[in-house]
């Protein structure tokens, strides 16, 4: 399931994994172009449906990253694979998960242990789980990634995303 980490579409770098529910596509398309990202593929589950778009904006002097809290208010759900931070300094993706307008835990897979937001530890015992943090972690292992997306679409149900 997670080879889409590194590189979700073949012609894109730096691409952003959004699962949402609890809003609409259309919603969560108007507000991406209007935080000027671009919306590249979309896919459905029974619960969660999933859209990717370029991690910057269209303008080239907008570098700035996307700001969800807005795309998601009334009930609505956003969980976000930021695939490639910056890939010229190679750095590991990030996850972000909003609900109701508001950022709940957000981590780079770098440093699992700082996470950020109004619940920064609420993935922990998921990720405790699978032994990517905690006294049995396993950070040497090949699939320390795999791992990580293991434990965070385990706690939020979210559907399997295959792209070849």
């Amino acid at each position: 399931m997670t080879h889409w980490i590194r590189q979700p579409l073949p012609q894109h770098e730096e691409i952003n994994v959004v699962f949402f529910r609890g809003m609409s596509l259309d919603t969560l398309t108007r507000g991406l172009l209007a935080a000027q990202r671009i919306p590249l593929a979309y896919g459905k589950g029974t619960e969660w449906g999933v859209t990717m778009h370029p991690m910057l904006s269209w303008r080239n002097d907008d570098y700035d990253l996307t700001d969800y809290r807005p795309l998601c208010r009334d009930g609505g759900e956003l969980a976000v694979f930021v695939t490639e931070p910056c890939s010229a300094k190679g750095f590991r993706p990030d996850f972000h998960y909003y609900r109701d307008g508001r950022l709940l835990t957000s981590f780079s897979f770098e440093s699992l242990d700082y996470g950020h937001g109004d619940k920064p530890n609420l993935l922990l015992p998921a990720l405790t789980e699978v032994k990517a943090v905690g006294p049995d972690a396993d950070h040497d292992s090949g699939d320390h990634e795999e791992r990580i997306v293991q434990a965070i679409t385990g706690f939020l149900a979210l559907p399997e995303l295959d792209i070849p």
